[in-house]
């Protein structure tokens, strides 16, 4: 009889338990439903992602731009602390968030003004230097043709005078649409460049509410005895990604000051428009250097096909530099990560949200490696067992204590 009442009372104890988080297992059901109804219905899903993505872009414009801001807003208000010491933080903090978007967007805008007509001119060149390869074709044909064999260049020509009015109406049909395309998504993006700036305005102010507020979030969701580890967890993480795009996009400007003197020095054509390409590029971690060239050696093969060979080894010899000398300088190991893990998140971010994943995807693959590894970490102390990788690094630095 004892026995069945001590049994009755466990059953009765996991029933309440259960009733008492039936709310969380509910939220669970939910989310999991959601989650198979979204990868049973993916095409639907895809869509619904991107049409989300396009409406909240001035948000994460704004967020991005205030994430890199926020660590020049700290640095002068840093300074000005150290000038003025005592009261006044408030204004303080209004002259440092000035001071930064001026001098920021100021800098930004000065480059667009003195990089924008050099580009154009660069453009207008470039243009001129086809039409003139395209007069020498149609004025040369036979020369043209002597480089592809078995072909006929009287047919060749009979086929395009009898086809010329198709293949006008095809390209028209195609060209039109596709003018109509660019300049709709050019005034999007301004409107989300304007409104994104407004945005990381108000972000940028309320920094310190919105991190009190997240902390205030956490430490109601988790555990408390968890809620401080989380905290820094969070901190850790906004640490990679944070160091990882300002370092990237320092490294970016000083790669492309390099790229466009070494153009210049040794005389390649567009060295303006090419060491933009090859800046904006190099943000993609390993290989952006090289998938900026391409542009450069596309150009220069209706110049002189050699110059593609001088200036694939110009851009080879940078992107050494950039991987041995200056990257591990300026980021350090923010990132930690691996090539392969690097080429995982360049392609997944890639496919699934265009030039800016490709951007995000290895500093967003860092941190959940990050995770990973934390995660690990502690089953490992949970266990009692020493974690592998910290004996690996206790092995590496025993030299060096021995040596100092």
């Amino acid at each position: 009889m004892v026995g069945y009442v001590k049994e009755e009372k466990k059953y009765v104890k996991r029933l309440k338990m259960v009733v008492s988080n039936i709310w969380y297992i509910i939220a669970l059901v939910a989310i999991c439903t959601a989650v198979i109804m979204m990868i049973v219905n993916w095409p639907k899903t895809l869509n619904a992602l991107g049409k989300a993505f396009s409406v909240f872009m001035p948000f994460i414009i704004g967020f991005l731009f205030a994430y890199l801001m926020i660590p020049v807003i700290r640095l002068f208000q840093r300074l000005f602390d150290h000038i003025a010491k005592g009261k006044g933080k408030k204004l303080k903090k209004v002259f440092a968030l000035l001071v930064s978007y001026i001098l920021v967007l100021g800098a930004i805008t000065a480059i667009i003004i003195f990089v924008a007509p050099q580009i154009a001119q660069s453009v207008r060149e470039l243009i001129k230097t086809v039409q003139n390869g395209y007069s020498y074709i149609k004025s040369n044909p036979d020369s043209f043709l002597d480089f592809i064999p078995g072909v006929k260049t009287v047919d060749i020509m009979e086929s395009l005078k009898n086809n010329i009015n198709d293949i006008a109406v095809h390209a028209s049909s195609k060209v039109f649409p596709y003018i109509y395309s660019i300049f709709s998504s050019t005034f999007v993006l301004a409107y989300d460049i304007f409104f994104g700036l407004v945005i990381s305005i108000y972000m940028a102010w309320e920094k310190d509410t919105l991190a009190r507020g997240l902390h205030r979030i956490v430490h109601a969701l988790v555990p408390e005895k968890h809620a401080e580890k989380t905290w820094k967890t969070i901190l850790n993480c906004n640490r990679i990604f944070n160091g990882f795009l300002l370092g990237k996009v320092i490294d970016s400007l000083i790669i492309r000051l390099i790229t466009f003197i070494a153009m210049t020095v040794f005389g390649f054509p567009y060295p303006v428009l090419l060491s933009v390409i090859v800046c904006i590029t190099n943000m993609i971690p390993y290989f952006g250097p090289i998938i900026g060239a391409i542009p450069g050696c596309a150009i220069y093969l209706f110049i002189d096909p050699m110059l593609v060979l001088w200036f694939a080894l110009l851009i080879l010899a940078i992107q050494q530099f950039d991987g041995w000398v200056l990257g591990p300088w300026i980021l350090g190991d923010q990132t930690g990560i691996k090539p392969l893990t690097v080429i995982l998140g360049i392609t997944v971010g890639g496919a699934y949200f265009g030039v800016l994943g490709m951007f995000l995807g290895v500093p967003t693959v860092a941190v959940l490696q990050y995770l990973g590894g934390e995660l690990i970490r502690s089953r490992y102390k949970k266990k009692g067992i020493p974690d592998p990788k910290d004996r690996m690094i206790e092995d590496k630095e025993k030299p060096k204590k021995e040596k100092a």
